[in-house]
């Protein structure tokens, strides 16, 4: 790679991450865009791994370029702040040259402060920079017996909250595995909407290295970009964590059954849904936000399967008052902390009383959507996260409610990345007795 192609592949990686930083988008989207004009492999591979370690160390970071700065670094303005990281995250966590990871950033520094300030931006990165290299070997990380959570924060590179949180639940041994585990990029996991031989077939014609997943229809193809999958194109296949298969399978849905599939974009699950329940069923989706709704008819029609669509609130869904159904699945707004290792820029985006606020919403969408349960149906509520207060809590507090004692329940489990290889997804799920 040579030095301009190097400086192409950073450049790349900071429109990433501005994209997430000041216009609030999602990594797992923002970086394949930003990298996709790099014309060689090696450089799109290497300005997706800068981007992702840097939203996923950005509090590693931080915290080392604290010691190599006279003032804060919330200080700097932004367009900085990121060129430090870059910065920062090639000279502890890569085995890039220190020589061409200062000088790059330095390059890069001119670039995003231009006019009479570019010389004075590359000095100041040049100078932090440089400074961090020098003290790389001996900044003063927390001993991990006097201080296990800010050792964890900083070495698994996760707000305290969050290691507290898992301390607290799984003990030290376990929650370093979830928090080690929660830091491994996942690959592309599909579902096909046929046949699974078929798929891995054509995807192995291809000259993919793709195998079967855990879950019936899952295929993992580590390393494969989606967008340019024809099966994925034509509806043959669905990028589809295995945990969110495993949600639609915990409902129990089968041929004939009515489905209601509430806050359902963007429509993996309820296209999924549809596909179980055959031309005989249905499937009804709620979805709040326009844009989303119009996501679940998209990939309904790409995959040629039936779904109804409304915009709604799931709290009192635009269906007449009557209507039951067999299958109701609650796939519930949450802090989506199980979804740190495709969005690692969740967890700093996240504070613990999001958490709270969320489980009041996600208690009440759990009543609405119990009202809507047929007697002898079946009710499954997810969340991926691992929060106790949006899981267990807001299972139990359900099961201790008004309408605890009409529903039986059937299963509880928290997929967590490390022992399960997918998101970090609560499902449990309910029949109807009363």
């Amino acid at each position: 790679m040579s030095a301009d192609e190097g400086l192409a592949a950073r450049r790349a990686a900071l429109v990433a991450l501005k994209a997430v930083d000041e216009e609030g988008a999602w990594s797992n989207t923002a970086i394949p865009a930003a990298v996709s004009e790099l014309p060689e492999v090696r450089d799109r591979a290497f300005a997706s791994h800068l981007a992702y370690d840097t939203l996923r160390w950005s509090g590693t970071l931080d915290w080392a370029l604290g010691h190599a700065l006279s003032r804060p670094l919330d200080d700097v303005e932004p367009a900085l702040q990121r060129v430090l990281r870059l910065g920062a995250l090639q000279l502890l966590r890569t085995g890039v040259p220190a020589r061409a990871a200062v000088a790059t950033s330095v390059a890069l520094a001119k670039e995003q402060v231009p006019g009479k300030r570019a010389q004075g931006a590359g000095g100041f990165v040049n100078g932090v920079l440089r400074g961090l290299s020098r003290t790389v070997d001996t900044l003063p990380w927390p001993d991990t017996t006097d201080a296990p959570v800010a050792s964890l924060r900083l070495t698994t590179a996760h707000p305290s909250w969050v290691v507290l949180e898992l301390l607290e639940r799984y003990g030290r041994e376990r929650a370093e595995e979830i928090l080690w585990a929660d830091n491994e990029p996942p690959g592309l996991t599909l579902r096909a909407t046929g046949d699974r031989d078929a798929l891995l077939a054509e995807l192995r014609a291809a000259g993919l290295e793709v195998e079967p997943g855990a879950v019936a229809d899952a295929v993992r193809a580590p390393g494969v970009d989606p967008r340019e999958l024809a099966a994925v194109n034509e509806g043959r296949a669905v990028p589809q964590d295995e945990a969110s298969m495993r949600v639609v399978l915990a409902t129990g849905a089968g041929p004939g059954d009515d489905v209601l599939d509430l806050c359902a974009g963007p429509g993996g699950k309820s296209t999924h849904l549809a596909t179980l329940v055959g031309p005989e069923g249905s499937v009804t989706a709620v979805e709040l936000h326009p844009h989303r709704a119009e996501m679940v008819r998209r990939s309904a029609a790409r995959q040629q399967v039936p779904v109804e669509v409304h915009v709604g609130d799931a709290l009192a869904p635009p269906l007449a008052d009557e209507a039951r159904f067999d299958v109701v699945l609650l796939d519930a707004p949450c802090t989506g902390l199980g979804t740190g290792r495709r969005r690692p820029e969740v967890r700093w985006r996240r504070q613990p009383e999001d958490a709270a606020a969320l489980a009041d919403l996600q208690n009440r969408l759990l009543l609405a959507a119990a009202e809507r349960v047929a007697v002898g149906g079946s009710l499954t509520y997810s969340a991926c996260t691992w929060t106790a207060v949006e899981t267990v809590e807001v299972a139990d507090g359900f099961e201790s409610g008004p309408l605890g004692p009409d529903f039986e329940r059937r299963e509880r489990v928290q997929l967590l990345p490390d022992v399960d290889d997918t998101d970090g997804m609560f499902i449990t799920g309910w029949t109807r007795t009363a």
